[in-house]
């Protein structure tokens, strides 16, 4: 199997990354293309601009809802994506996910799956990273970085990878095929394209999605190789 990703940004330069049997293709977007037949193309957009992401908080489990940046962000992904037919589309459960996603209503079902909530936190939710709360930044900065800490009743990197990588298969098994739109969170992404290109942890850490930033992905469900452009 094959798995192709596209992050479609403007001026960003093509990127190959080589992992085992996979390869990702990071390109610029030139506009809506159908999938193949032997394709599942997985189209990975991040929610709307939040008063917390302007504010440098973190949301984690938090539950916030768009501001009036993030609902004009929602729309310009539904514009985007005009000319894609849409199988389904996938969002999490928490409001600045499924507010984005419901831009594109009517376009293809809607489903919100838990399994593609971002990363709780716990005592770290809420917390400013603009150098206001420096040792609880420290700390935190710290901390994450073991893939096991919990964060003092949150949940570690270790489980919620298992999760979104849970929810990513459930998605893949109902569509072989065809193309859906996932959308989430920073964290939760990462986490989606690093199954779907099966990264390493350390290969994933690199992946950085803005508000307005979407990606995309082709699997492969036959033995032949494609090249994308």
């Amino acid at each position: 199997m094959d798995a192709h990703g596209a992050i479609f940004k403007p001026g960003l330069r093509e990127v190959r990354l080589r992992h085992a049997a996979l390869v990702a293709f990071f390109l610029f977007f030139r506009g809506a293309l159908a999938a193949p037949e032997d394709v599942l193309r997985i189209y990975v957009a991040r929610h709307g601009q939040t008063d917390s992401n302007v504010e440098h908080r973190l949301q984690g489990a938090t539950d916030v809802p768009l501001n009036e940046t993030g609902r004009r962000q929602a729309r310009e992904l539904a514009s985007r994506l005009a000319g894609v037919t849409l199988d389904a589309i996938y969002s999490s459960t928490l409001q600045r996910s499924r507010q984005t996603a419901e831009a594109l209503k009517g376009r293809a079902p809607l489903e919100a799956l838990a399994g593609l909530n971002e990363q709780s936190l716990g005592a770290f939710e809420g917390l400013y990273l603009d150098g206001r709360e420096p040792r609880r930044e420290a700390e935190f900065e710290r901390r994450r970085a073991d893939p096991d800490d919990r964060l003092d009743g949150g949940e570690s990197a270790n489980q919620h990878f298992a999760r979104v990588k849970a929810a990513v298969q459930t998605i893949r098994d109902r569509h072989p095929r065809g193309s859906v739109l996932i959308v989430a969170h920073g964290g939760t992404n990462v986490k989606v394209v690093r199954a779907l290109l099966d990264l390493t942890a350390e290969q994933a850490s690199t992946i950085q999605q803005a508000n307005d930033e979407l990606y995309m992905v082709e699997v492969y469900t036959s033995r032949r190789r494609r090249c994308g452009s």
